[in-house]
């Protein structure tokens, strides 16, 4: 079954949180305290025999904390509430996809917001189609691979830098001063160091590359010329022009396009890509 939505998206959301049973994943940039808490409401009311497993996909950088579009309380307020969320921080995420089980399936251009759900000329299509919501559901876990996990912890502390971070920022606007600008940037260059963090976690960057890689590759066969600008896109804060490798003096390149090349060697000879002396491909095409 396929059904069109326009505004109001939240009764499209509805009938995704009908069809839940056991699992839920929401992908959505933006998110906003009110509509995590309707949510959970909605989940609730299901009464269910187990929790739900819920994992939310959102992008979590200093730019959309500043301009209001996620707040970090929303976050933290899954976790709290839903004791078996799982919260994926993945730059760059603009897909706004929320998928009940292999049930059901809302494709929308709606954020997670009350000016998503309810005002904005928005539009959606859900669907009820087996087959297609777990290819959806692949897709997403593609994404989730790409992105790191926020520990409870994470979250706590990055409300704690996005309050400060929110608070200097009012300042700002209200007084011009000389002073306060310059305490401002100070605390947006902490935070951008601290969502960067969010978007690492524990894991290296050597991983980052790879997974990043074997993503891009899934879509293509490329050469590295090709692949470069690629993986520049889906890890740009990890892909810093303004770095060049400096060995002895000697200048080698961007660090960055020396670590993938890395990655790519490391993805080779663990059999994952073949390279056939023009373009790289996942080792499973020639399988």
């Amino acid at each position: 079954m396929l059904k069109l939505h326009s505004t109001s998206l939240r009764n499209g959301l509805k009938e995704v949180l009908k069809s839940v049973s056991q699992e839920l994943v929401i992908a959505s940039p933006y998110i906003k305290t009110s509509e995590a808490e309707w949510v959970c409401d909605e989940l609730e009311r299901k009464k269910l025999p187990s929790p739900v497993r819920l994992q939310v996909l959102t992008d979590v950088r200093s730019a959309n904390v500043l301009s209001g579009s996620l707040d970090i309380e929303a976050l933290n307020l899954f976790t709290a509430r839903i004791p078996t969320s799982v919260v994926v921080n993945l730059p760059r995420l603009h897909a706004k996809v929320y998928v009940a089980d292999r049930a059901c399936a809302l494709i929308t251009s709606a954020n997670l917001t009350l000016s998503g759900m309810d005002f904005n000329f928005e539009f959606g299509v859900e669907f009820h189609d087996s087959e297609f919501v777990g290819s959806v559901r692949k897709h997403l876990e593609s994404y989730s691979r790409l992105g790191n996990i926020l520990s409870r912890q994470s979250l706590a502390e990055l409300q704690i830098v996005a309050d400060e971070l929110s608070a200097e920022y009012q300042k700002v606007q209200k007084s011009g001063a000389s002073g306060l600008k310059r305490r401002f940037s100070e605390k947006l260059r902490t935070a951008n160091y601290q969502f960067l963090r969010a978007q690492v976690g524990r894991r290296s960057a050597h991983s980052l590359f790879s997974e990043a890689i074997l993503y891009a590759l899934a879509a293509s066969p490329m050469s590295t010329v090709e692949l470069h600008p690629k993986i520049q896109k889906i890890l740009p804060d990890l892909c810093d022009d303004s770095v060049e490798l400096v060995i002895d003096g000697q200048y080698f390149g961007k660090r960055w396009k020396h670590a993938v090349r890395n990655a790519q060697q490391y993805l080779k000879r663990n059999g994952q890509i073949f390279f056939d002396g023009k373009r790289w491909s996942l080792a499973s095409s020639h399988s």
